[in-house]
């Protein structure tokens, strides 16, 4: 009987230091190890009561942004996402070109947004990715590859009402 215990004693120990091990062991690998980033969607949300986002497109890209424009303005009436009242920010949401160049060599379109949507997220691919899952691939590099080389692509201005006539 002595014996019988003993050797219950054992496997106890056995076994629990077979599991210190495996959790010491998972430690260190998990600290070893760097973890992979999960990228973000993006963010774009602006705090006043109008904004306006200016983007500078290359001269050949103009249709191209254009068209994605046109699937993004779909995008905000077919949406279903239930966080976000994705009609109220197109209602809000207008989209211009200049007619003259500041920078000299692209197209600045300018997103005028009045009034904003507290807390909404205005990035296209966000928006683009809601409704077109299996277009948004080749919209996120139409959309990308619209831009100008500078190192200013996209330029958001938060607004607020400072006196209404």
């Amino acid at each position: 009987m002595r014996w019988f215990r003993k050797e219950r004693s054992m496997r106890r120990i056995f076994l629990g230091g077979a599991f210190a091990a495996t959790l010491a062991a998972g430690v260190m690998l998990g600290t070893l190890i760097p973890s992979q980033q999960v990228e973000a969607q993006p963010q774009v949300a602006f705090s006043g009561d109008a904004a306006v986002m200016l983007h500078f497109v290359r001269p050949g890209s103009t249709a191209a942004y254009e068209g994605v424009m046109t699937r993004l303005g779909e995008a905000l009436q077919r949406s279903e996402n239930t966080e976000t009242d994705r009609q109220a920010q197109a209602r809000g949401w207008k989209v211009y070109r200049a007619s003259a160049s500041i920078t000299g060599d692209g197209v600045m379109y300018a997103w005028v947004i009045d009034p904003v949507v507290g807390g909404a997220n205005y990035a296209a691919a966000t928006i683009l990715n809601e409704v077109f899952p299996g277009d948004i691939q080749q919209l996120f590099e139409t959309y990308n590859g619209a831009f100008t080389a500078g190192q200013i692509k996209q330029l958001p201005i938060n607004l607020t009402l400072v006196r209404d006539f």
